[in-house]
C-alpha cells in the first residue's frame, strides 16, 4: 500500500531517483490514482539560455538544463513542482551560500592557493533557504490545488543531506496526517556496497519517524551479474523490493512508452 505522502530518497546521488519517481507516478496513475511530484530543492539546474551556461558547463560536469521535476513531467505528464532551484551542482547549503555570495568560476581561483577556511560571511545567507515548515506548506498547497491522492517528494542525494538545519526526511515527517500516511521508497544500486548503504538509509529514516515502504533498484543492468541478483535477494530481507527500473529507460522511452511499461516494473500492492 502506497501512503499519501511518499518520500523518494536514495542511498547516494545518481542512483536513479528521478526515473524511479517517474515510474512510481506512472504506475500509480495506471492504478487510477492522482499523483503529483514535489522537489523541495533542486541544485545544478540552469536555463538553456543562461548567459553563463558555457562557463558553468565547463566548470561543473553535473549542470543540467532539465530539472528533475521537468523530467518527471516529460515522462509522465503529471504536475511536478520545485520549491527552490540553485544553479550550482553542489549540496544545497554550499550551493545556496555560493549563489548568494556571488559565486566565482573555478578559473577565477588562484591555482595552488591555500583555502582560508570556512567563510562566516555567508553563514547567515543559508537562512534564506526555506525552513522545513515552509517546504511542508509549499507541498500542502500543491496537494490542495491539484486535489491529488499522492505526492511523491524527491530528495536531493541521500536522506541526510543538509537542507539548512533540516533534512528531506524532516519535511516528509512534517506532512504526516496520522498513522501510515507517510512512507519512503529507497532507491538503491544493485552493485557491491548497496546493502550497507540501504541499511543505513533505512535506519536514518526510522529515527526520523518515516517508515520504509519499499526499495526500488534504480538502474537494473541488461546483463545482471551474480552480485546484482544476490543483492536483490538480500535487499528483500530488509524491506519489500517494489521492483527494478531497466537501465537507460529515462532517455530511451518517450512518454507513451514509459507510462505503458512502468506498471510492469513495479509492484505497488
Amino acid at each position: 500500500m502506497i501512503p499519501r505522502v511518499l518520500l523518494v530518497t536514495g542511498t547516494d546521488t545518481g542512483v536513479g531517483k528521478t526515473i524511479a519517481t517517474a515510474a512510481l507516478a506512472a504506475a500509480l496513475n495506471a492504478a487510477g490514482r492522482r499523483v503529483i511530484m514535489c522537489k523541495p530543492i533542486q541544485t545544478g539546474h540552469i536555463r538553456a539560455d543562461d548567459p553563463e551556461r558555457e562557463q558553468l558547463e565547463s566548470d561543473y560536469s553535473d549542470v543540467v538544463t532539465e530539472s528533475d521535476a521537468e523530467a518527471v513531467a516529460r515522462l509522465t505528464g503529471i504536475h511536478a513542482f520545485t520549491n527552490t532551484t540553485l544553479r550550482l551542482p553542489m549540496a544545497p547549503v554550499p550551493a545556496a551560500k555560493a549563489e548568494w555570495d556571488g559565486f566565482k568560476s573555478v578559473d577565477d581561483e588562484s591555482v595552488g592557493a591555500v583555502p582560508s577556511g570556512p567563510d562566516s560571511s555567508g553563514a547567515d545567507r543559508v537562512s534564506n533557504l526555506p525552513s522545513a515548515a515552509e517546504h511542508v506548506d509549499f507541498i500542502r498547497r500543491a496537494l490542495a490545488r491539484t486535489d491529488a491522492d499522492h505526492v511523491l517528494i524527491e530528495g536531493s542525494g541521500g536522506v541526510l543531506v543538509d537542507f539548512g538545519e533540516h533534512t528531506v526526511a524532516d519535511i516528509a515527517a512534517g506532512l504526516s496526517e496520522g498513522e501510515n500516511s507517510v512512507g519512503a521508497a529507497i532507491v538503491v544500486r544493485s552493485r557491491l556496497g548497496t546493502l550497507n548503504h540501504t541499511a543505513l538509509t533505512a535506519e536514518a529514516l526510522e529515527r526520523r519517524r518515516v517508515s520504509t515502504t519499499g526499495i526500488i533498484i534504480g538502474s537494473w543492468p541488461e546483463k545482471a551479474s551474480p552480485v546484482d541478483r544476490d543483492n536483490w535477494a538480500a535487499l528483500s530481507a530488509m524491506a519489500p523490493v517494489l521492483g527494478a527500473i531497466p537501465a537507460g529507460v529515462g532517455d530511451r522511452f518517450d512518454r507513451n512508452e514509459f507510462t505503458a511499461r512502468a506498471p510492469g516494473w513495479l509492484r505497488l500492492s
